[in-house]
């Protein structure tokens, strides 16, 4: 069994160049480390660096085993992360790594659900580009992913993974229903009208990842070239919403989020087709144990009945 306490203590020697730097830094004295690191040298059955006038200089055995070191103590680390998360999700903390429209979606949707409950779950909600999603799920750093399922599933472990669909929702065109209503021209009727309407509009859009870009119908993609883009480039499409309500711009949203805005006659969808539809999806790890809070969200977006995605 190799003690790990002294691997990190080889790893500081190693990154500082130093017995003295890697003592301060690791809270030791120096004839301790040095001890140690004598320790681990018998151990290995060879010199682990050369010693020149102010620094230590690493053999070719210091460089691979610093290499494996780092992958053990990185390993190490994200069992202690997978713990203390594990304890976080108890006490109603539940993390989930998002694509660009899930978390308001996710926001809205699980919110009265879980209000009703009155189980004191709260969700940490972080969106985020693809791979570094990817990186923080196997990093336990999230407890599941809520994603565009195409891209879920090029995860590398697909052995490892559960994906499961949620919801498939195409994103509409929606503008102030004073700006509609104020045309000569069938605005919310005629595409033709509608596009012609759009150009001259003001546009709020989210910053998505190039793979949503290309999904694009060619009018909406000619129309962003020849624009040169929005008006307003938003992080969220909560952010998109807020303008358009507020009669400062066009943007587009599923409508799971624009019901109530249609029902009330304050926003209008156009008769134009994006080209985006997003298939949204949940994916755990099946070697990640979900804690209490995160599996009842889990089941509450994928188990039906009161789930607010069906």
């Amino acid at each position: 069994m190799w003690p790990l306490q002294q691997l990190v203590q080889f790893r500081a020697v190693y990154e500082h160049d130093s017995l003295s730097a890697a003592a301060r830094a690791l809270g030791m004295s120096q004839p301790a480390l040095s001890h140690s690191l004598s320790k681990l040298e018998a151990r290995v059955g060879g010199a682990l660096f050369q010693r020149h006038t102010r620094s230590l200089r690493p053999t070719e055995l210091a460089r691979a085993l610093y290499k494996q070191a780092g992958r053990v103590l990185d390993e190490v680390a994200g069992l202690d992360l997978l713990v203390a998360r594990f304890h976080e999700g108890r006490s109603g903390l539940v993390r989930i790594g998002c694509g660009p429209f899930a978390p308001d979606i996710l926001g809205q949707s699980l919110a009265g659900p879980l209000r009703r409950e009155g189980s004191g779950i709260r969700l940490d909600l972080h969106a985020d580009q693809f791979d570094a999603l990817q990186e923080g799920l196997y990093a336990y750093r999230y407890d599941f992913l809520v994603y565009d399922r195409p891209q879920l599933e090029t995860l590398a472990d697909q052995a490892d993974t559960v994906v499961q669909p949620l919801r498939h929702l195409p994103l509409r065109v929606v503008a102030p229903a004073a700006w509609v209503r104020g045309e000569k021209e069938p605005v919310g009727e005629d595409p033709a009208a509608a596009r012609a309407f759009m150009a001259r509009m003001p546009w709020a859009l989210p910053i998505v990842p190039m793979e949503y870009r290309q999904r694009l119908s060619p009018w909406f993609q000619a129309l962003l070239e020849q624009r040169k883009g929005a008006e307003y480039q938003m992080a969220a499409i909560s952010s998109c919403l807020a303008l358009c309500r507020a009669g400062q711009a066009i943007t587009v949203a599923p409508d799971l989020l624009i019901e109530a805005d249609i029902a009330s006659g304050h926003l209008l969808t156009l008769p134009l087709d994006t080209g985006v539809r997003v298939d949204v999806s949940a994916c755990r790890l099946r070697s990640h144990p979900l804690s209490d809070a995160a599996a009842r969200v889990w089941q509450l977006l994928v188990k039906g009945g009161d789930s607010p995605w069906r």
